[in-house]
């Protein structure tokens, strides 16, 4: 008689407890599923709306300045050994081994230009660039999509008479005095759409809301119109970047683009790579503890209803080792069995998981639900079911076979 047929022909008679076993670890296996699959979507999704928060790659010229004072007297510093960023620089970052892991490259060119009775910081940007870095920028209006259309700074626009402010109301008279109103919220309209910088007039195309940021005290045009308009072709005064993607390796990234501008000062941003690290780094580590809890649960579950079966099976398995079947043939029917009930709640538990972590994401996401199968994670759920199944039930199995043959003797 073959092992396997004893094996299978148990589990048949023992149908109730091999379904407990089964949904056992299929309840744990889906567990560790759901949990991955859960912490894995949420971190690529944290990536993501970091990504968003701007750059943190920053690049601007190199130079060398010396501090001038004498006698307690400080005077200003002078800059020498100044080296300029060009448009050709950006190009030269596209060259980087790590280029497909930069979202974004957004260069400027500054300069103070005088609009009126007012000294403003112009600004030249790659639109479609500028606007992917910060997304959280409402413009009233559009942004420009010619060469004389700017985009103006909330302050800006107010001090050169740009806007007119729209008070808005909410009523809560209908709960209470009907002939109080609330304000709500402070907004703006456009009412005058021309300026002029350095002499030529520019269509206003949009108005920056609040950002509480040098954005406010700043107009924005297109890049290499500004650059002529200013008298610096092709110049730049700083170049950001947006590289942070999941895993990606900022420091190299900075390396590799020192490489490309040994003239220009690279500068990474390290509070926003520390600050999305700590957080990934913290769901991780939440994700294991729990995965190793749930994982050892089962682990004593198999292992007690293992045990428990031992002992109700000691006149069966005294019968076989009576009639010559060796201590390795028992160990290997037990095995096998535990094997096919792992095997069973890991494909089992994996579905669960999957299920459950499409269904709960939405909860934890604002971005959805990314329904990928991913052959990985149940190739991982089989392997994990079956180790923590064989490696639960060896000493039961182990146990039961070094019963003594003469033990059969009382039960028959």
């Amino acid at each position: 008689m073959r092992i396997s047929t004893l094996a299978f022909a148990n589990l048949n008679r023992r149908k109730g407890k091999a379904i407990f076993l089964v949904v056992g670890i299929a309840i744990g296996v889906g567990t560790i599923v759901a949990l991955l699959s859960l912490s894995h979507s949420i971190q690529e999704e944290i990536g993501a709306q970091l990504d968003r928060f701007g750059a943190n790659i920053v690049i601007v010229p190199q130079s060398n300045s010396l501090a001038l004072d004498y006698g307690g007297v400080s005077l200003s510093d002078v800059t020498f050994d100044e080296h300029q960023l060009s448009n050709q620089d950006v190009e030269s970052i596209r060259q980087i081994a790590y280029y497909k892991r930069l979202s974004v490259i957004a260069p400027k060119i500054l300069s103070g230009v005088q609009v009126g009775d007012h000294r403003i910081l112009l600004a030249g940007v790659d639109f479609n660039n500028e606007m992917k870095l910060r997304p959280w920028w409402h413009v009233t209006g559009k942004t420009p999509d010619s060469d004389t259309g700017v985009l103006v700074g909330y302050e800006v626009a107010n001090a050169l008479s740009l806007i007119q402010s729209i008070q808005t109301t909410s009523g809560e008279g209908a709960r209470g005095n009907s002939h109080h109103a609330v304000e709500k919220e402070s907004e703006f309209r456009i009412i005058r759409n021309e300026v002029s910088l350095l002499g030529t007039p520019h269509t206003v195309a949009g108005v920056l809301g609040p950002t509480g940021g040098p954005e406010d005290r700043m107009i924005f045009g297109e890049l290499r119109h500004v650059q002529n308009l200013v008298g610096k072709p092709e110049q730049l005064s700083v170049i950001e970047v947006s590289a942070l993607c999941k895993g990606c390796p900022v420091e190299e990234i900075v390396t590799q683009i020192r490489g490309k501008l040994p003239h220009a000062k690279v500068s990474a941003v390290q509070q926003a790579v520390k600050a999305r690290a700590e957080m990934v780094d913290r769901l991780t580590r939440f994700s294991t503890v729990v995965s190793v809890v749930v994982l050892a649960i089962g682990a004593l579950l198999i292992f007690a209803t293992m045990m428990g079966s031992v002992v109700e099976r000691t006149k069966e398995i005294g019968v076989l080792r009576a009639i010559g079947f060796r201590k390795k043939h028992v160990i290997r029917g037990l095995i096998l069995e535990v094997t096919a009930i792992s095997g069973v709640g890991g494909l089992l538990g994996w579905g669960i998981g999957l299920g459950a972590s499409w269904i709960a994401l939405p909860y934890f996401s604002e971005g959805g639900v990314g329904r990928e199968l991913s052959p990985t994670m149940l190739i991982a759920a089989l392997l994990g079911a079956l180790i923590i199944g064989i490696l639960s039930s060896i000493y039961p199995a182990v146990r039961a076979a070094r019963l003594d043959p003469s033990e059969a003797v009382r039960y028959i």
